[in-house]
C-alpha cells in the first residue's frame, strides 16, 4: 500500500509523532519504509541486514523525533540515520539494540514487504531490479512508491536535477524491457 504525504500533511505528522503519537509516527513510517529499504540495500546488499538497519533507524528516529530542531527536514534526517545505520553494519559494527517498550514495537510495522501477486508489477520488479542501483532507487521511489521528485530529492539529499536524470535513465533502460513507456516527471527547483 503506498501512502502518499503531502507537505503540510508530513509536517502535521512530525509535530505529532515529537509529542508522542504513535499513529502519526506509523503513517510515517509506512511512508518512508520503501524508500529506507531501498537506501539500506543500496549499502548492505543483503535483505536481512538492510532490514535489520532499518528497523533500528527507524526506532532510533523514533526515540531521537523530540530532538529534531527543523521538522521540515524530516525525510533528510531518516534518510541520514538510514545511511549511518547502514554504513556501520556493512563495516562489520555491532548492531546497536534500543530498549524499547511493548507498546511501541506494536505500533511499528512489520518489516515483511507486501508486494502484490500482479503479473504486471512482477514483470515491472524484474525489470526494475536490473536497473544500476543509483537509477533503481529513484525509479523505485517514483514508480513503485509514488514519491514525488522533491521528496525523493530530499530523501537521498540530491538535486532535483540528477533525480530527474536517473528517472529519464530509468525509463530509457525499462522501454526496452517494458510495453508500456513510463511517463516523464518535471519537476523544476523552487
Amino acid at each position: 500500500m503506498t501512502v502518499r504525504l503531502e507537505d503540510f500533511e508530513e509536517g502535521e505528522l512530525v509535530a505529532s509523532a515529537s509529542n508522542g503519537d504513535l499513529k502519526a509516527f506509523d503513517r510515517l513510517v509506512y511512508h518512508y519504509r520503501p524508500g529506507a529499504m531501498a537506501l539500506a540495500w543500496n549499502i548492505l546488499r543483503n535483505q536481512d541486514r538492510a532490514e535489520d538497519a532499518v528497523q533500528d533507524s527507524l526506532l532510533s528516529a523514533y526515540k531521537a523525533l523530540p530532538q529534531l530542531s527543523d521538522r521540515t527536514h524530516f525525510a533528510q534526517w531518516l534518510g541520514a540515520i538510514v545511511r549511518h545505520r547502514a554504513t556501520r553494519l556493512a563495516r562489520g559494527e555491532k548492531r546497536d539494540l534500543l530498549p524499547l517498550d511493548e507498546l511501541i514495537l506494536a505500533y511499528v510495522p512489520s518489516i515483511a514487504l507486501k508486494i502484490e501477486a500482479d503479473d504486471q508489477r512482477v514483470q515491472i520488479l524484474s525489470a526494475v531490479s536490473g536497473l544500476p542501483d543509483d537509477i533503481r532507487v529513484a525509479v523505485e521511489l517514483y514508480y513503485l512508491e509514488d514519491w514525488r521528485v522533491s521528496q525523493i530529492s530530499e530523501f537521498l539529499n540530491l538535486p532535483l536535477t540528477t533525480v530527474n536524470w536517473r528517472l529519464h535513465q530509468g525509463r530509457k533502460h525499462l522501454r526496452k524491457t517494458l510495453p508500456n513507456p513510463l511517463e516523464e516527471p518535471y519537476e523544476s527547483a523552487k
